[in-house]
């Protein structure tokens, strides 16, 4: 959970929005908790993506750009596969 601290007037309009539909704020809260799940946007969360989905964003025929270039053309400083 977490826990954020709202100024005055914050908390106020907050807590008339929920009025004007004739909740208390922690049922207002909860009701827009509910109908939009965190994490749920309709794309993967950051960091869940597929190998699939990242190579439909690749434009396989662009050329590399000057740091690629550079660190490719760079020597082994480890145990790099090669």
């Amino acid at each position: 959970m977490t826990v954020i601290e709202l100024s005055d007037e914050q908390a106020a309009a907050l807590r008339a929005k929920a009025a004007a539909q004739g909740l208390t704020l922690e049922t207002w809260l909860q009701k827009l908790a509910a109908a939009e799940p965190l994490g749920d946007r309709g794309r993967p969360r950051k960091g869940r993506y597929s190998l699939s989905e990242l190579m439909e964003q690749c434009d396989l025929n662009a050329p590399p750009s000057a740091e690629d270039r550079a660190w490719l053309d760079s020597p082994a400083v480890g145990r790099e596969v090669l």
